[in-house]
């Protein structure tokens, strides 16, 4: 993967068959599809801790807050998705030729497979960035993801070691915040 940035857009590029496919799932991610009630809720916990004793003026604002804020949370967070699947539809595929010279090129050509590139309007990056952030919270809500020691321990391992399953699963939650950290070092606050 290769991050771009102009004036106008930012892009992923050169994304291999893998990377587009973590990519391309990011708004079903983002969405908690394939997660349990119990990850999906995390989106939109209460305001009150589960160990709090409430009164009268307490249960009324929790009214409120699953009336008016809980609503408008949900609405920012499907309109974000929703942008980030228009930016995904309008992915190209590139041949590795245009990443080589015709010399270099023809000295390893074979059967490469396909790159691809997604171009996004910098007026998108708040919602790629609260996407991502999104998918990033429900799969360490899901997974359990954020220990620092399984992590080392799976640099360490030898790949026939590791539940590859569960390699994927952090290898998708990686990219999502390899994506994020350029956001935020590359893009954001440029305007």
């Amino acid at each position: 993967m290769r991050f771009q940035l102009t004036e106008d857009y930012w892009a992923l590029d050169a994304l291999s068959p893998a990377e587009w496919h973590l990519v391309a799932e990011l708004p079903g991610t983002a969405a908690g599809e394939n997660f349990s009630e119990e990850t999906r809720a995390r989106l939109y916990p209460s305001p009150l801790s589960p160990d709090s004793l409430a009164d009268e003026e307490t249960l009324s604002s929790i009214d409120d807050w699953n009336e008016f804020v809980q609503p408008e949370i949900e609405s920012t967070f499907r309109n974000a998705r929703e942008i980030v699947e228009k930016d995904l539809e309008k992915v190209e595929f590139v041949s590795m030729e245009e990443f080589f010279s015709p010399e270099q090129y023809e000295l390893i050509k074979a059967d490469l497979p396909e790159l691809s590139r997604v171009t996004i309007r910098l007026e998108n990056t708040e919602a790629w960035y609260s996407t991502l952030n999104q998918a990033r919270l429900l799969m360490n809500e899901e997974y359990d993801l954020a220990s620092s020691e399984e992590r080392l321990m799976l640099r360490l391992e030898h790949q026939e070691n590791i539940d590859q399953e569960r390699l994927l699963i952090f290898a998708q939650y990686e990219l999502y915040s390899a994506v994020q950290g350029m956001l935020v070092e590359n893009v954001m606050g440029l305007s």
